[in-house]
């Protein structure tokens, strides 16, 4: 991994609230996007355009015993700027 790239993991979070406000704090809103894409698929993340100025990434932690856990990051973007980071999470059965 680049020293541009930031390393960034959503298991350290319990919620999707903490984990987007540590996400913006590592790529904030005006920030270039490419850092922020390569971060994701570095991690292990898919992502894809999902429309002219938005790309939405999934990331799926290895699952526990009984369930898993389902991270959905949007990155709304201007020209090659983020402008705005979208957080979700879900929970995956076994």
């Amino acid at each position: 991994m680049s020293e541009e790239t930031a390393y960034f993991r959503f298991e350290a979070f319990a919620d999707a609230a903490s984990a987007q406000a540590a996400f913006e704090a590592v790529y904030p809103p005006g920030s270039a996007i490419e850092p922020a894409l390569q971060a994701l698929v570095a991690m292990g993340a898919q992502c894809k355009n999902a429309g002219p100025e938005r790309v939405a990434c999934r990331y799926v932690e290895k699952p526990g015993d009984v369930a898993g856990w389902c991270w959905h990051v949007a990155l709304e973007r201007r020209d090659a700027s983020i402008e705005r980071v979208r957080v979700n999470v879900a929970i995956t059965g076994m």
